[in-house]
């Protein structure tokens, strides 16, 4: 059990690391206070290419991070 933990412990440090520079790399939109709104017309639904595929991926890191995040929550130390 205790290299189970350890093991998703690590993998749970490389999904923080890959959000993180995913969310770097994205490209910026400077929208102010109109972009928490939804009143720009750049959104994430409009995207294409790269920065849809960004966006894809960034979501799927996101949910691996959430459910290790829950895995770990309930292991035993």
């Amino acid at each position: 059990m205790e290299l189970f933990t350890n093991l998703l412990k690590f993998v749970h440090f490389i999904l923080c690391i890959l959000v993180i520079i995913g969310v770097l790399m994205m490209n910026q939109k400077s929208e102010g206070l109109s972009g928490i709104m939804g009143s720009s017309s750049y959104s994430a639904r409009s995207a294409k290419g790269m920065d849809e595929g960004m966006r894809r991926l960034i979501t799927w890191l996101g949910a691996g991070l959430i459910l290790s995040s829950i895995i770990l929550g309930i292991l035993p130390q």
